[in-house]
């Protein structure tokens, strides 16, 4: 008996939940369709992602090999300054 009574509680639990999710989900959908920017779900008419997508890293600039060496013996001569040995 008590097994049939965990289970139907625990039924009931999980339909009110799901209840619950679908609610929160349309929310969530209409505050994202209000705010410019967002990822909205799809554009009705379309079916097309409205907000861009934004992927990945910047690419940043290159420092060339002679550029990365020039900066290398620029920080040792600033720690050897600040160790006093310069």
């Amino acid at each position: 008996m008590s097994v049939e009574l965990d289970h139907s509680i625990l039924q009931a639990a999980l339909e009110g939940f799901e209840s619950q999710l679908a609610k929160l989900n349309a929310q969530i959908a209409y505050v994202r369709s209000q705010v410019p920017g967002t990822k909205k779900a799809a554009d009705a008419h379309t079916g097309v992602d409205v907000a861009p997508k934004v992927r990945g890293r910047r690419k940043g600039r290159s420092v060339s090999e002679e550029g990365r060496k020039r900066m290398a013996e620029a920080q040792k001569r600033r720690w050897a300054k600040a160790r006093g040995e310069a």
